[in-house]
């Protein structure tokens, strides 16, 4: 009797046959279609794919056995129909780790969930054991959390408790990174949501009791939080009784009175001028007292008609108690009616308000500098100064390096009728992050714990690390490799080798070194690598001169010169020096250039290139494949699903295993087919940045020059102080060259 195939089986069939493999090897119609995929993968890279070539394996147990034949790994320690897939990926994952975790086998109760080994093989990978937690009944989500923190050197144990969530050991983890006392919501009463709220409320130094009450919901501590943060009376709206969205529109209300006080006291809707003036052009005829009120309410007078000269002080009080002037009554104003020292315009000011006083925010004091660029400084005859060059400053343990000046209360107004103006208590600054230092018990002195380099981030985040100092690096020396940044007083000659977790600065001459660093790199004077040399950086490198040297920055590049280079740059290239330049090699700065002089007059080749680099085409691709074989994984998923939906009733369909995974790795599929649509709209953005890169040559850019920008090349004649940028017009897309007044 001949085997029945379904289309999708026969597709595998022919697919493979197509490609040469045995597909005899696979040719059986108890497999499904995917699993014969997985077979014809392996068969066409190669493998033994025999091994796996069973129905009992699932398509996702075939496939960890495939990847783990790929890495070339005991596939036998795992390739086990009873073990799940999941499982077999974390087993395959630490095989080509070279982590055991065979021990997750012998836990008396033993290790059922993927998720759970994830955590112990990240956590052995990283030197960290968390099997007594594993043992303890804690889940994944708060493995996870658990091991960061203890990778992080933060003592989480004693905060530890089983009917937290991860989300809320995570809270308590980023409290204790920040040095905050977390005792105020490490609480099994509160969700982490509201760990959440009270934590930011520490952090941005407000006053937390006001909404720690475990009653509130977490939209409610949000709303009085804000409230707080912007100096506002939360008293007004803080009870209970109120819903969330009645917070809400409370708070914006309180805060909409502020923005209009303030408006009011800087310049009045119509002035008090124009106000009198309209009124005494009135041909009142019957009343001896006009009373006229600013209308910003911060300002009554009244105007006293010729012949009633024998008003009283009393007469005029009337006048302004009826017309409901309640505050900053000027009674001293009023005795010119009674002693006859009227003014000439008969005009008397007898009520003022008082304008709302906001409070100064609060700020920081630093006793360090913060004002480092890390560029170096252009002289008045163009030469470039790069041993004066500073990103950071220095500090010694002990030593205060930031005081904290709390924001202060504000005073309320009011108006002449006595309405209330509120004024908003200054906002407080979050409290500083970051590593190396120590902050005081009121949370206002910050004091460096370590001697090292201290740099300001953003505004919020002090870090002070250690510093290596060395005379010299070479062979003779031997490898350099430190967690902190690296500082060489000499020279690093050949074979110098240096890797740092932060920072490099080398104030001697640098040859055919390999420098690797985290962060920056600076070269005092400047490197010539023979051939060899190699930079490496997740920041910026900036250098007098590059010669025959590789150069990657994370970030931006700034020289003098570079001769045969190959220097690529994330961001943007800077040439400081006015008789500065490129010759010879490739440089490329995905953001775009400024540089002096290009190429030489011998013609010597030289490459200048920004905008999209051609690995983002092969991103790009990469992208649309996955996403392409992702929905054809999914057609023969749903193929799968709508056969078995013909074959075996509902209820049968409820307790089959291999139609439950069916099931799942469709949704899978959709996960992974809605984030590559992500993936690829960030992608389209970056392209679209990098697509307006400019090249900007402000001296020579000599013949034969190749530029090269999003993948067009234009090829120089010979030109000078010009400007390069991609266009796309009625030429089609070419680049463009035009001059500073283009």
């Amino acid at each position: 009797m001949a085997l029945q195939y379904s289309e999708d089986q026969l597709n595998e069939i022919n697919l493979g046959k197509k490609q040469g493999v045995d597909t005899s090897v696979y040719e059986n119609s108890a497999l499904l279609a995917m699993q014969m995929q997985e077979i014809r993968i392996g068969l066409a890279k190669g493998l033994d794919a025999r091994i796996y070539a069973d129905p009992g394996f699932d398509w996702l147990q075939m496939g960890q056995i495939r990847k783990g034949l790929e890495s070339g790994v005991d596939v036998k320690k795992y390739a086990d129909k009873s073990i799940p897939s999941d499982i077999m990926r974390e087993e395959r994952k630490a095989l080509e780790e070279k982590i055991d975790i065979s021990d997750y086998k012998g836990n008396k109760r033993g290790i059922k969930s993927a998720a759970i080994m994830r955590q112990l093989r990240r956590g052995r990978r990283s030197g960290v054991d968390i099997m007594p937690f594993i043992a303890g009944g804690y889940d994944s989500e708060q493995l996870e959390e658990i091991r960061v923190a203890l990778e992080r050197g933060i003592d989480i144990v004693p905060y530890l408790n089983l009917d937290y969530r991860g989300s809320a050991i995570d809270e308590i983890r980023q409290g204790l990174e920040d040095m905050i006392d977390v005792s105020a919501y490490a609480d099994a009463g509160y969700n982490w949501k509201q760990m959440h709220e009270i934590r930011l409320g520490i952090t941005h130094r407000v006053d937390v009791t006001k909404y720690s009450n475990k009653l509130y919901s977490t939209q409610q501590m949000r709303e009085i939080r804000l409230g707080l943060e912007a100096g506002l009376n939360v008293d007004e709206y803080r009870q209970m009784r109120f819903s969330a969205t009645d917070m809400r529109r409370k708070r914006l209300a309180l805060l909409e009175i502020i923005e209009n006080a303030t408006k009011a006291g800087e310049a009045a809707l119509e002035s008090v001028e124009e106000l009198l003036q309209k009124q005494e052009d009135i041909d009142a005829g019957i009343e001896p007292i006009t009373l006229s009120i600013s209308s910003d309410k911060m300002e009554a007078y009244v105007y006293i008609r010729e012949g009633y000269e024998d008003l009283t002080e009393n007469d005029v009080l009337k006048v302004v108690w009826d017309g409901m002037i309640r505050k900053g009554i000027q009674r001293d104003n009023m005795k010119a009616v009674e002693n006859g020292t009227l003014p000439k315009d008969r005009k008397i000011l007898v009520a003022k308000g008082e304008n709302a006083v906001n409070g100064e925010d609060g700020w920081y004091e630093y006793f360090f500098r913060t004002d480092l660029d890390g560029k170096p400084k252009v002289m008045e005859d163009g030469s470039v100064d790069y041993n004066h060059v500073e990103w950071f400053d220095t500090i010694s343990k002990d030593t205060k390096i930031a005081e904290y000046h709390p924001a202060t209360r504000g005073r309320d107004g009011f108006t002449v009728f006595g309405d209330v103006l509120p004024g908003r208590n200054g906002k407080e600054k979050p409290l500083l992050k970051g590593k190396g230092f120590s902050v005081s018990a009121d949370k206002l002195t910050y004091t460096s714990t370590e001697d090292g380099m201290i740099v300001l981030k953003d505004d919020e985040f002090v870090n002070i690390s250690n510093v290596l100092e060395v005379d010299e690096v070479n062979n003779a020396t031997g490898f350099i490799s430190f967690k902190g940044n690296v500082h060489v007083k000499g020279d690093v000659g050949v074979g110098g080798i240096i890797n740092s977790g932060g920072d490099v600065i080398i104030d001697g001459f640098v040859e055919g070194g390999n420098i690797t660093a985290e962060g920056n790199v600076l070269l005092r004077r400047g490197m010539n690598g023979g051939g060899r040399g190699v930079i490496h950086a997740g920041g910026s490198v900036t250098g007098k001169f590059f010669e025959n040297t590789d150069v990657y920055a994370g970030k931006n590049v700034t020289m003098d010169y570079a001769t045969n280079c190959s220097i690529y740059a994330e961001n943007n290239l800077e040439v400081v020096k006015t008789k500065g330049g490129i010759i010879g090699g490739t440089v490329t700065a995905l953001l775009g250039m400024t540089i002096y002089n290009v190429g030489n007059q011998m013609g010597q080749k030289t490459r200048i290139c920004a905008g999209v680099p051609k690995t983002m085409e092969a991103e790009r691709k990469a992208i649309r494949e996955r996403m392409a074989i992702n929905r054809e994984q999914l057609k023969v998923l749903r193929n799968a699903e709508a056969e078995f939906h013909t074959r075996y009733p509902l209820e049968v369909l409820a307790t089959m295993e291999v139609f439950k995974k069916i099931e799942d790795a469709i949704y899978t599929k959709e996960i992974d087919i809605e984030t590559s649509k992500q993936e690829l709209d960030i992608f389209l953005e970056r392209m679209k940045e990098y697509n307006q890169a400019k090249i900007r040559v402000k001296g020579q850019l000599y013949e034969g020059v190749d530029v090269e920008i999003s993948g067009r090349h234009w090829l120089s004649y010979g030109m000078k102080d010009v400007t390069l940028k991609l266009v796309n017009d009625e030429k089609g897309e070419h680049i463009l060259a035009y001059s500073d007044d283009y």
